[in-house]
C-alpha cells in the first residue's frame, strides 16, 4: 500500500497535465463554456491571443460578466495600468469584494448575513495569498476548479474552507474546466443557499484562468537534496571523508547558506567549526540568460563549484526530488534557484529569507501556516513548524556571532 501511494503520488501531478493537455485536442471539453468568441478564433488562427492594452479589457477576460458591470461607469479604471497576472487576479478579487460588500441583504436571513461575511473575508484572504490554479489544459482562459496540484478556484476555495472539502473535490470531477451557470453537482446549490451569495455572485468570483503549459524540474547533489529534505548525515559523511571541502559552493551558495536555509543549527555550528566562513556571500548559480535557454521545460542542475546548469526538455517535467515534500518544496523556494539563486546574501539572510515559489506550479507549503490542508484543522500537523523554528535558532546564533 506505501508503494502503492508513493506511485500514485509521484506519478500522477506528472502523467495527469500531460494526458490533460493532450485531451484538448479532443472533443472532450465540448460541454465546456467557451472562452469567448476573440480568444478562440485568435487561438485557432495564431495559437496565441493578442494582450489586451487596458485593465477593463483585461478583467472582461478574467470573467466576461464584468463587461456590464464595468461599462456601467460604477468602477472608474481608466487611470489603471496593465497588470500581471497575479496582481490581475488580485485586482478582480479586490473589485469583487468591493461589489459584495455594497451589495444589499435585505432578503437574507441572520444565518445567510453571518455565512456572507465569513464567505468576503475568506475571499480577502484567499486574494492576498497570491496562489491560483493553473490552467494547463485549454489554450486562451477557462475556468479551473482545482488545478493537478491541488490549487482551488476562489468558488472552490470558499466551499471547501467553509467545511465542504469533498463538495469541491466532487464538483473538480464533474466540472472541472465549466462556468458555476452550468455546474449540476448534487449539494452546490443547498451550498450557496446557505453561503449568503448570491448565485451571480459566485458566478463574478470565478475567474478564468490564462493558459500555462510550461514546467520545471530541478536536481541537487545528492547530499545537497538530502539537507533540503531535512537530513544532513550524507553531507556530514562527505566532508568527513574529504569528498567534499568546507569552502566548497553549490549554485553558487556555501554549504553555510544551504544550512541556514534548511534551519539546521547542529550543521551551522559545525561548518563554522571547521571553518567555513561566516561573512561569505552567495553568487548567481545561473542568470535570466541562462534560465530562458530552458525554454517551455526547463531542466536546472545545481552543481558543486560550477554554475547551474539550464536545459531544455521536450515534454512536461516534475519539479524534482526536493518538491515532494512540504518540506523540502520550502527550503527550495527559499534558495531560489529556478531564479538562478541570491546574490550578495550571507548565512543570515539565508536563514530569515521568505520563499519564492517557482513560476510553474505550486509548491506543497503553500497550503500550510496561513492556510492549512482543506479539510484539516489540526494546526499542530503543520510540516513547517521544525524548519520555521529551526530557521530561527540559526538567525538568533548567527546573529549572536556578529553577523547582520
Amino acid at each position: 500500500m506505501l508503494f502503492k501511494k508513493t506511485f500514485l503520488q509521484t506519478v500522477i501531478p506528472v502523467v495527469l497535465p500531460m494526458a490533460l493537455a493532450a485531451a484538448m485536442l479532443q472533443p472532450t471539453f465540448a460541454h465546456s463554456a467557451p472562452v469567448s468568441a476573440k480568444s478562440e478564433s485568435a487561438t485557432i488562427q495564431s495559437g496565441q491571443v493578442d494582450p489586451p492594452t487596458k485593465l477593463h479589457e483585461q478583467l472582461c477576460e478574467v470573467n466576461p460578466n464584468w463587461a456590464a458591470i464595468l461599462g456601467s461607469g460604477a468602477f472608474d479604471l481608466a487611470s489603471e495600468d496593465v497588470v500581471g497576472e497575479v496582481k490581475l487576479l488580485q485586482k478582480h478579487f479586490e473589485l469583487v469584494v468591493e461589489r459584495l460588500g455594497n451589495a444589499k441583504v435585505d432578503d437574507l436571513n441572520a444565518s445567510q448575513v453571518k455565512q456572507r461575511l465569513a464567505n468576503i473575508q475568506r475571499l480577502r484572504e484567499y486574494a492576498a495569498g497570491g496562489v491560483f490554479p493553473q490552467n494547463i489544459f485549454v489554450p486562451g482562459r477557462r475556468p479551473v476548479f482545482i488545478d493537478p496540484w491541488g490549487t482551488h478556484c476562489a468558488v472552490g476555495h470558499l466551499i471547501a474552507t467553509s467545511g465542504h472539502p469533498g463538495l469541491a473535490r466532487r464538483i473538480n470531477q464533474e466540472h472541472q474546466l465549466d462556468e458555476l451557470g452550468v455546474i449540476t453537482t448534487d449539494g452546490l446549490k443547498e451550498w450557496q443557499l446557505a453561503s449568503g451569495l448570491r448565485i451571480e455572485e459566485l458566478a463574478l468570483i470565478q475567474p478564468h484562468y490564462q493558459f500555462r503549459f510550461s514546467s520545471q524540474t530541478i536536481q541537487y547533489p545528492s547530499e545537497i537534496e538530502s539537507l533540503i529534505l531535512g537530513d544532513s548525515s550524507a553531507l556530514l559523511e562527505a566532508l568527513e571523508k574529504g569528498e567534499v571541502q568546507v569552502e566548497s559552493r553549490c549554485g553558487g551558495k556555501t554549504l553555510l547558506h544551504f544550512a541556514a536555509a534548511a534551519g539546521d543549527l547542529k550543521l551551522v555550528k559545525r561548518l563554522v567549526e571547521m571553518g567555513a566562513d561566516l561573512q561569505a556571500v552567495s553568487t548567481l548559480g545561473c542568470d535570466e540568460d541562462e534560465i530562458a535557454q530552458g525554454g517551455k521545460h526547463s531542466r536546472f542542475e545545481v552543481r558543486w563549484d560550477g554554475s547551474t546548469r539550464v536545459t531544455s526538455a521536450n515534454h512536461y517535467l516534475s519539479k524534482g526530488r526536493v518538491y515532494e515534500s512540504v518540506r523540502g518544496s520550502f527550503v527550495a523556494d527559499v534558495l531560489q534557484d529556478f531564479y538562478g539563486g541570491m546574490d550578495g546574501k550571507n548565512a543570515l539572510e539565508y536563514a530569515t529569507a521568505d520563499p519564492r515559489p517557482s513560476k510553474h506550479g505550486v509548491s506543497k507549503h503553500a497550503y500550510y501556516g496561513k492556510r492549512l490542508p482543506f479539510g484539516n484543522s489540526d494546526k499542530e500537523s503543520n510540516p513547517l513548524d521544525e524548519v520555521k523554528n529551526g530557521r530561527a535558532e540559526v538567525a538568533k546564533w548567527l546573529r549572536e556571532q556578529g553577523l547582520n
